[in-house]
């Protein structure tokens, strides 16, 4: 392979990473819908760790697929800004790859602490999916 193939299949490597992720992140909670009540808890108080806040399924599903958009937007316009066609750097690798394991594992754990639930006052916690997230993310 020569080594402009390999600069533009990195190119296209963060390009499908950050479509998976996108749409991973509005599929989850759609996936799981059936079995979500009709709002899903999506803020936990600091201390007591209750649900305190929260969004009917679409925005719970639109509003981390926007984070995430704005931010592989704002990646790639740099990268495309600074000529950077020869291959993702570093710091666009790290951004992408932190922010998107960091929204899926977020995401997964308001799916997995409303999963059930008749009410989201009724959620789980969130806690241990959130540092479990924090960990593989670092």
């Amino acid at each position: 392979m020569t080594e402009q193939g390999r600069k533009g299949g990195a190119a296209w490597g963060a390009v499908g990473w950050s479509v998976g992720v996108l749409a991973l992140l509005v599929a989850l909670p759609l996936a799981a819908s059936g079995r979500l009540p009709d709002r899903l808890a999506t803020h936990w108080e600091a201390g007591s760790g209750r649900p305190d806040d929260s969004m009917p399924l679409w925005g719970a599903a639109l509003f981390p697929a926007l984070i995430w958009g704005v931010l592989a937007f704002v990646v790639v316009l740099t990268l495309h800004r600074a000529g950077a066609g020869r291959g993702v750097p570093g710091w666009a690798a790290a951004v992408l790859g932190f922010g998107g394991v960091t929204l899926l594992g977020g995401q997964a754990s308001v799916v997995r602490a409303n999963l059930d639930r008749a009410d989201w006052h009724e959620a789980g916690s969130v806690t241990s999916g959130v540092v479990g997230t924090l960990v593989v993310a670092a």
